[in-house]
């Protein structure tokens, strides 16, 4: 008898529990299959376990096997919004039928080709917390989803942390077992990430994007992802599948709705354009772009069947990994080819539009019983530096900062005697209203002026150099006017004004 999710045993009526999960795993395990390498990067705060499933046709278990091989390594994560379950479905249906070489899949070449890493399900706490009232379905105000209706989990883990605002941060348990156990060390060169969108009503089962730190970290991952990957696997979709997608968004004039809480007005025209989400590296896929590797945000349509979600999430993932394999060399040499970090890097961001407008599918009214209609508007989806730095050679920073930027896998040294330095000195402390999907803001902008000059360097502080594969990562962290650093992120007290900011940049070396 075939395995099953717990969601294709109850044709759909159900969502998986962690248990759910662990039991479908022990019984792909049970298989003794030498390409499934089942092992855990730790335990969630209410001590469930975190799974980890490496599969490839070389029997792959450690990274450095997966390097050694010379081929792509995908990462999959799936439900660090725990209410958001079709990914975490999909992944687990798609990690069996490949192992089983379900006819269509190209399961052969998949495995010989790349190896692939699934986090199943990263939020097990939230998983578990299911309740039919959340993510219920009230259109009016553009929230929800369609089932399942017996319930699912929720947004956030255990301790209310919405782990994709905690990349910088890293305050949840599990994002730091995270990165410290599965992304530093197997350094995928693409990471799916599932998620799934409410907002405005259209007509894609799947949306997608890729990262927004496009003048931050190095733009070739980026444009690759835009421009050699995602068309052809959209078409691929739609040919293999009879889905659509196109690019995440929501109508302006309802995304002013959601920031204001109040209902959407589905017969009155759009016009103003699409808009995506915020470029901070708060999120992970704007994070992911900080570090140069090749990054997909897949947001499955809310207001399809459960059933159709998770079919959608499963063929997507499917045809992006078909992708990879087929173009494996030139994944693998566009990411190896950006690790030497940008001399100028952008800290905060304006967003505007593509030269092009984008083609919407959507309804008239924007009702889910509305005619499907076709706007065509201007696409609010191109990030535009608005504080761009020169690069230091490195920054001075205090011990609580040094902990901090170790923890996410850079390379410090013990400061020892006297640098020309520029210290940042607090001017101004902005607001950070924003917009309600940033959800964390706490401290807003930073304008500084410099104090230039030598300075020994005071006891306890670390060197961090930038010219290293993460300096991006240091970059927004370290400089005092980054829209998301030290001090929006909790590891420094917001300064007052006139107050030197501990971050200390140093031009050059030697």
């Amino acid at each position: 008898m075939s395995l099953l999710t717990r969601a294709e045993a109850t044709r759909y009526e159900e969502t998986s529990r962690h248990a759910d999960v662990m039991a479908f795993i022990a019984g792909l395990e049970a298989k003794g299959d030498k390409r499934l390498h089942v092992t855990s990067f730790g335990v969630s705060p209410e001590g469930r376990e975190l799974p980890l499933l490496v599969l490839s046709a070389h029997g792959v278990t450690t990274p450095g096997e997966a390097r050694s091989l010379g081929r792509p390594v995908v990462l999959v994560i799936s439900g660090i919004h725990a209410g958001e379950v079709e990914g975490k479905e999909g992944c687990l249906m798609l990690v069996r039928d490949l192992l089983d070489g379900k006819p269509g899949l190209d399961a052969g070449q998949i495995l010989a080709d790349l190896t692939l890493v699934v986090v199943p399900l990263f939020n097990p706490d939230g998983n578990d917390a299911i309740d039919p009232g959340n993510r219920k379905l009230h259109l009016p105000k553009l929230t929800g989803q369609l089932g399942p209706d017996s319930g699912v989990g929720t947004r956030v883990n255990a301790a209310k942390i919405n782990l994709n605002r905690d990349y910088l941060r890293q305050e949840g348990v599990e994002m730091r077992l995270l990165q410290t156990r599965v992304c530093q060390p197997w350094a995928p060169d693409l990471t799916i990430d599932n998620h799934a969108t409410n907002g405005s009503v259209h007509r894609f089962s799947m949306t997608y994007d890729i990262p927004h730190t496009v003048e931050s970290g190095r733009g070739e991952p980026i444009e690759y992802m835009r421009n050699r990957l995602l068309p052809p696997v959209t078409a691929a979709l739609k040919a293999n599948h009879g889905l659509d997608a196109g690019w995440y968004g929501n109508f302006v004039e309802d995304e002013r709705a959601l920031d204001a809480d109040r209902d959407a007005e589905p017969g009155a025209p759009v016009r103003e354009g699409w808009m995506t989400y915020p470029h901070h590296p708060r999120f992970g896929s704007n994070y992911r772009g900080l570090t140069s590797r090749m990054d997909l945000l897949l947001e499955c349509y809310s207001y399809i069947p459960f059933s159709e979600r998770v079919r959608t999430a499963y063929a997507f993932m499917l045809e992006t990994l078909k992708h990879v394999a087929a173009h494996r060399d030139d994944v693998l040499q566009t990411v190896t080819e950006s690790q030497t970090p940008r001399e100028r890097i952008a800290v905060r961001y304006g967003l505007e539009r593509f030269d092009r407008p984008v083609e919407i599918l959507t309804r008239t009214p924007r009702t889910l019983e509305g005619a499907p209609s076709t706007v065509t508007i201007p696409h609010l989806g191109r990030f535009v530096g608005t504080t761009v730095v020169d690069r230091p050679a490195a920054y001075l920073v205090p011990p609580s900062v040094a902990a901090h930027l170790r923890q996410h896998g850079l390379s410090l040294q013990e400061a020892l005697g006297a640098f020309e330095v520029e210290v940042p000195l607090v001017e101004a402390l902005g607001s950070e209203e924003g917009r309600a999907i940033l959800e964390a803001a706490a401290v807003g902008e930073l304008s500084v002026s410099w104090r230039r000059g030598p300075r020994k360097a005071p006891a306890g502080w670390s060197l961090v150099p930038t010219d290293q594969p993460l300096g991006a990562v240091a970059a927004y962290l370290c400089e005092a006017e980054s829209d998301d650093g030290a001090v929006e992120n909790g590891l420094l007290p917001v300064p007052a004004l006139g107050e030197e900011l501990a971050l200390w940049r140093v031009p050059n070396l030697g």
